[in-house]
């Protein structure tokens, strides 16, 4: 089951202007590109060193290609939920996305989602413009607790 607007309203207690027809907004905090390889084995996991890009009077123009995006919300998803960021439509009409993976039951932190430009002559985004959207779902029965390396992570 979808969360709507008035429950999440309610239950994180957000103002109108934070929440989108579905979920919560997400809005562009920073913008990092990776500077090395990042290894993902049975036995290591290793991520790459971000670099941070700089704005140009708030104003970010991408190249195509993998960028790493930190919200500039600061996110909690109860226990019993889950939660999962889709794209909004006017940056999927850029021929741009954002991908990201499961935020799990009880994590809070400033996550990040991979931003993939595939327009060949890039595109222009702004510090604190929208780009996705949180939806929220219940889960069923007793689901596992985040308790991970990246818990009340923030920049």
């Amino acid at each position: 089951m979808v969360l709507s607007p008035s429950i999440l309203k309610t239950l994180l207690g957000l103002h109108d202007d934070k929440i989108d027809t579905s979920g919560l907004k997400l809005h562009v905090g920073s913008i990092y590109i990776t500077a090395g390889k990042g290894t993902l084995t049975k036995g290591e996991r290793s991520i790459p060193r971000y670099v941070k890009l700089k704005s140009t009077n708030g104003v970010y123009i991408l190249e195509q290609g993998a960028y790493i995006v930190r919200y500039a919300e600061y996110i909690r998803i109860p226990k019993g939920m889950i939660g999962l960021a889709l794209p909004r439509s006017s940056l999927l009409r850029m021929g741009a996305t954002i991908h990201t993976a499961v935020w799990d039951s009880g994590y809070e932190g400033q996550g990040i989602g991979l931003l993939v430009v595939f327009n060949p002559f890039g595109i222009v985004l702004e510090e604190g413009a929208h780009i996705a959207q949180l939806i929220y779902f219940k889960v069923e029965g007793k689901p596992n607790v985040y308790k991970g390396i990246y818990q009340g992570e923030k920049e």
